[in-house]
């Protein structure tokens, strides 16, 4: 992880100061353009202050799958040295990226923080929830990164299609908006994103001040554990024939 954090800010100006202002940026972007221009607000008489706090939440789940898996096609094909030597272990591969990603969202939640003092004047003491209520996104996100660093072997299109996956998926979450706005038909199905109950319980202990839903989280982690033993067992699978693709 380190030494990828590094590669991607070696050489420039500020260094490690973009993993600050990176997310801050892209945050005012995101505010201005909801906020400010569309008015959106997260409640009936809501403020632009709440309204850019549950966003950020949002983001920062968002930013931890989707940078993971934008990354992850190209995780064996960049190191082709790598694959060469029988006792490397690969799959470590697409860990760095997921580990570089959960810098960056140690950052944002950090900032995250100081919002909420900022703005509230304190932070609640169900914010210690947040690991927890992390914990099994970076699970799933690893089970799909396995998948897609061992398909992006073999199929190297996915790298343009996880990209456009993750911009879709920025717009189908409930990042900009919350879940009970939605429209009841879709609402029923709005659950079915893996990004939306790690959303909705990060605001629930960051912003709202609630204990998570374990019932949901509970059954979320047995999903998440389910994939990532899968992507695993994918990954170990096609790793003798990488050497042979690449």
């Amino acid at each position: 992880m380190v030494r990828d954090v590094e590669a991607r800010y070696r050489g420039t100006v500020l260094g490690l100061v973009w993993a600050v202002l990176y997310p801050l940026m892209m945050l005012a972007i995101y505010a201005f353009v909801f906020g400010g221009v569309f008015g959106a607000r997260w409640a009936s008489g809501g403020s632009m202050k709440d309204f850019v706090l549950m966003l950020y939440c949002g983001l920062i789940v968002h930013g931890v799958f989707s940078e993971t898996l934008t990354r992850s096609p190209t995780a064996v094909l960049s190191n082709p040295s790598y694959v060469k030597k029988v006792v490397f272990p690969l799959e470590i591969l697409p860990m760095s990226h997921l580990a570089s990603a959960l810098f960056n969202a140690v950052v944002g939640l950090g900032l995250l923080c100081v919002f909420l003092l900022v703005h509230n004047g304190a932070i609640s003491v169900t914010a210690l929830y947040a690991p927890i209520v992390l914990l099994p996104l970076l699970v799933l996100t690893a089970g799909l990164a396995w998948m897609v660093a061992a398909i992006g072997v073999f199929f190297r299109d996915i790298g343009q299609m996880m990209g456009v996956a993750m911009s879709v998926l920025l717009f189908l979450s409930p990042v900009f908006y919350p879940v009970s706005s939605t429209p009841a038909i879709a609402r029923q199905f709005i659950y079915l994103n893996p990004l939306t109950l790690p959303i909705e319980e990060l605001r629930a202990v960051m912003i709202l001040g609630n204990p998570p839903d374990w019932l949901h989280w509970a059954i979320y982690s047995l999903v998440a554990a389910a994939v990532a033993v899968t992507g695993l067992w994918v990954f170990q699978k096609s790793r003798p024939a990488f050497a042979d693709v690449i």
